[in-house]
């Protein structure tokens, strides 16, 4: 334990340039979310040495606290992996941190059971305590290393830390688990009367409420649950989205931007298929199925036949159409791979997909998990533009939904920032968008394409 400003500089010494795993205590359990919470302790796995080290922040068992700041600064050397980076980057915000739990997800489908881990003594304080909410700086900080003790010794087992990283890994790490955060971080600001009746969730300052992206999944495609509430799906007709409001009130309105036929277009970006911004890909596919001009009548009936031709395999009375053989092309080129392989790459981030991930894989199952990987990689990338973009306006990025990003709208930040915003989501006018207003994400009404 560092007790001392000499123990301090000890330990700064002795990890120097040594590949490391931390951890971060906040003082809350999982039922808090990270971003109002506060830091209760770090510990710290020396992975050459095998030595731990337990840093005080505001626990009570340790008096001495080193300066958060000189903390962050100093940790910034070295190959330094981290249990649950994205809670963790709410305090420590170092994009070159690695994140331990991505990796094990990717090498091996597995994922750290953290509750197993707990001590007795977590477990008999908690029971006995059941209201207290900073929880974790009531267990002693010796019970919290030797939880993180074991934790590592399990990582250890199952994977090894010193295996040279893929771009894949180094791109997710890096782009998808810190813009989400950053996202987080935002909050969504809700009627608090309407969420209670819809939810038995925590309201926090500001009317606020958090949500948390999971994107340990098969295919990278986050879901995002938290404290009971599933944001990913959100019911449209129950009146739930009543609750998400604009946290500058009168000034503010709730604005929804989302991509149009994001899959089809995500196909023809693939392929590298010549279509232009302003052409509706289902009106284009409909007139060279029926060889005429469609109508909205037609559209149901036009997008099954173009998910048939994805998932079912081209038909040979539309092998003709350029689009659909390229797409058949695509396909057999990465079912190829796989068979071949056991495992493919995305197109864009290279993040592998292994037959750990994919059971009874066919090639429509696999189009089916690249289209959503690439969908993530895409509007992640996006979304990470646009919260830079955004860094210094009122204007917030509260919720991304697969194709879609919620904003809450300052109005005096003018139509100026909408438009840069939509600039950067077309992608160099490759993807179509439309943007919804209203005064609540339930009122939401089309604007314009």
């Amino acid at each position: 334990m560092i007790e001392s400003q000499t123990d301090y500089n000890n330990f700064l010494k002795e990890t120097d340039r040594h590949n490391l795993i931390i951890q971060v205590v906040p003082f809350d359990d999982k039922t808090i979310h990270a971003c109002v919470s506060k830091l209760s302790a770090v510990l710290v796995k020396d992975l050459e040495t095998d030595k731990t080290y337990t840093i005080s922040v505001k626990h009570p068992d340790c008096l001495f606290n080193p300066d958060l700041q000189f903390l962050f600064n100093t940790l910034k050397t070295g190959k330094i992996w981290c249990l649950d980076k994205k809670s963790a980057f709410n305090f420590f915000p170092i994009p070159t941190i690695l994140d331990v739990d991505l990796f094990t997800h990717l090498k091996k489908n597995w994922m750290i059971d953290y509750n197993k881990f707990e001590t007795t003594a977590h477990k008999l304080i908690k029971r006995n305590n059941p209201y207290e909410r900073s929880i974790n700086n009531v267990i002693p900080l010796l019970k919290h290393q030797e939880m993180f003790d074991n934790i590592c010794d399990e990582i250890r087992c199952e994977v090894d830390l010193n295996e040279k990283l893929d771009i894949g890994y180094l791109k997710e790490t890096s782009t998808v688990i810190d813009t989400l955060a950053r996202l987080e971080a935002h909050g969504i600001h809700v009627n608090k009367e309407c969420f209670k009746k819809h939810f038995d969730a925590n309201v926090y300052d500001g009317n606020l409420v958090y949500s948390q992206y999971n994107i340990y999944t098969a295919t990278g495609r986050p879901s995002n649950r938290f404290d009971g509430v599933n944001y990913a799906a959100l019911n449209k007709s129950d009146g739930v989205r009543k609750c998400f409001t604009s946290r500058w009130g009168e000034d503010g309105k709730m604005v929804l931007i989302d991509y149009s036929a994001f899959h089809p277009r995500i196909i023809s970006y693939l392929i590298k298929f010549p279509l232009g911004i302003d052409t509706d890909i289902y009106q284009y596919l409909g007139e060279l199925y029926f060889g005429r001009k469609v109508t909205e009548y037609d559209m149901d009936e036009i997008k099954s036949i173009t998910m048939r031709q994805f998932y079912g395999g081209v038909e040979e009375k539309y092998q003709h159409i350029k689009y659909l053989s390229h797409a058949r092309d695509f396909i057999e080129k990465y079912w190829n791979e796989w068979k071949q392989n056991g495992c493919i790459y995305t197109p864009l981030f290279k993040r592998v997909i292994t037959n750990q991930h994919l059971k009874d894989a066919n090639p429509y199952k696999l189009l089916n998990y690249i289209l959503q990987a690439t969908e993530t990689e895409i509007a992640i990338s996006v979304l990470e533009k646009v919260i830079d973009y955004t860094a210094f306006h009122k204007i917030k990025p509260v919720l991304y939904t697969y194709d879609s990003i919620l904003f809450d709208f300052y109005k005096s930040d003018g139509k100026s920032i909408l438009d840069g915003i939509t600039n950067i989501m077309k992608m160099g006018n490759r993807f179509p968008i439309k943007i919804y207003e209203g005064d609540s994400y339930d009122s939401i009404v089309q604007i314009s394409t």
